[in-house]
C-alpha cells in the first residue's frame, strides 16, 4: 500500500490540522477568560480562593495543551510536506 499525495492535498492536510488547534486554542481562551471575569468579580471567600487554585493549574494545563497541539501542527505539517515531496519527485 502507497500514499499519495500532491502539494494541494498536502496544504489541505495542514490547513485542517491548523484551524483545528486554532479552534481549541480558542475555546481554551474563551474558557480561561470566562474564568478570569469570575475570579474578577465580587466573588470573596474559601469557594473563591479554591476556584481560582483550580483555575491557575488550569491555566497550566491550557497552555501545555496548546504546546503539545502546536508540536503537532508543526510535525504534523514537516511529515505531510515531506510525503507529498516523495510523492511528486
Amino acid at each position: 500500500m502507497t500514499v499519495s499525495l500532491t502539494p494541494a492535498d498536502a496544504d489541505a492536510k495542514i490547513s485542517q490540522i491548523t484551524d483545528a488547534r486554532d479552534q481549541a486554542v480558542a475555546k481554551m481562551r474563551q474558557i480561561e477568560d470566562t474564568q478570569q471575569a469570575m475570579l474578577a468579580a465580587a466573588w470573596m471567600g474559601h469557594s473563591a480562593t479554591n476556584y481560582g487554585k483550580t483555575s491557575a493549574q488550569q491555566h497550566e494545563d491550557f497552555n501545555q495543551i496548546i504546546n503539545t497541539l502546536n508540536d503537532v501542527v508543526e510535525k504534523g505539517s514537516t511529515h505531510i510536506r515531506s510525503i507529498s515531496n516523495q510523492d511528486n519527485n
